[in-house]
């Protein structure tokens, strides 16, 4: 039997919305480092 092409446009969004999903978790699992300087605003650190 033959696939039509809605049958193929809908496969295509399943699998778009699949990798979607996946990187918007991925993106959210990313640690963020803080910087260690964020409080000393103003400071010049090479007199440190």
């Amino acid at each position: 039997m033959a696939v039509t092409r809605t049958e193929r446009k809908l496969r295509r969004l399943r699998t778009r919305e699949r990798q979607r999903q996946q990187m918007l978790v991925k993106n959210n699992l990313v640690p963020t480092q803080k910087s260690p300087y964020k409080g000393e605003s103003g400071v010049i650190l090479e007199d440190q």
